[in-house]
């Protein structure tokens, strides 16, 4: 685990989306969701932030997702649905008030199993949340009461899945939030690249995200054998053995390729993927491989 605290801006990325009043309250959303979660005890302290979101808080993506994905290292039993709703159901409304959105209604609308039988038999088994918000007093508080919230965000909890490195972050006011180290983040990306054939998937995001977190931080040797290690044991924990020329699949490049230009919508001017898809593809081989 990591001893160094890492600050994150929460606030201020909410601030960002000020212009657009459904992304702003999403962003509310999504604020007072993590400080929920470091506020409520023992998933504070047993679910890992990943993603979009950990991209955009601590490495300052600008893609604009407001879906939380997280990891936890909770068993997965046939209740834990229920314990993971009361929990947040329980905290939302603390969280809202400490982090002064007193205006808006916050509860957990839905939450699913995945598989919906049973979760505690499967070997990588989810949770799909839906977290609802209304502004007190509005025709959209009337909607949430009737069970039709206009706005949602979406929080999937994955179990069993291998974590190497944690890092803790520091959320505006306070509140400190487990989440993926560099490492381990780094290696969830090649990971997702690489199941884009058996899953039948497209992760041109996974690319663009590596490069960018490849190009924006000093990788020594020490992170290089840490993505490696983590690397292997994702891929192994999937029956997954990945090796030096993984990436030289031309399948796992037209896939990561297919959709690159769709991102325009969401991030503006984009790199070359041919570049980025280079630069990554010679890191990825640089990765001390020797250690297998």
């Amino acid at each position: 685990m990591s001893d160094h605290v890492l600050k994150v801006d929460v606030a201020e990325w909410v601030r960002r989306a000020e212009a657009a009043p459904i992304s702003y309250q999403q962003r509310q959303t999504v604020e007072i969701t993590l400080n929920a979660i470091a506020m409520a005890a023992p998933i504070n302290v047993e679910m890992f932030l990943k993603g979009g979101i950990l991209m955009g808080l601590a490495y300052d993506s600008p893609r604009h997702t407001t879906d939380i994905d997280l990891t936890t290292a909770l068993a997965p039993g046939r209740d834990v649905a229920e314990q993971v709703r009361k929990l947040l159901d329980s905290t939302l409304p603390r969280a809202a008030t400490a982090l002064g959105h007193d205006n808006l209604v916050v509860k957990v609308h839905s939450v699913k199993s995945q598989p919906r039988a049973n979760i505690a038999d499967a070997k990588f088994p989810a949770l799909k949340l839906k977290i609802a918000s209304a502004k007190r007093g509005t025709t959209q508080e009337k909607a949430l009461q009737k069970g039709l919230p206009r706005v949602l965000i979406d929080a999937d909890i994955s179990f069993n899945e291998p974590l190497l490195q944690i890092q803790v972050l520091e959320l505006t006011g306070g509140r400190e939030l487990r989440a993926y180290g560099l490492g381990d983040l780094i290696a969830e990306k090649y990971l997702a690249i690489i199941q884009q054939v058996p899953r039948k998937r497209h992760r041109p995001q996974d690319v663009y995200d590596l490069d960018r977190l490849i190009g924006g931080h000093k990788v020594d040797n020490v992170l290089q054998a840490q993505i490696l290690e983590a690397l292997i044991a994702k891929c192994q924990a999937r029956q997954i053995e990945p090796t030096r020329a993984s990436l030289e699949d031309p399948e796992i490049k037209r896939r990561a390729g297919a959709d690159w230009m769709a991102m325009v919508l969401e991030i503006g001017e984009l790199p070359d993927f041919e570049d980025c898809f280079l630069r990554i593809s010679e890191f990825y081989r640089s990765l001390p491989w020797r250690i297998q």
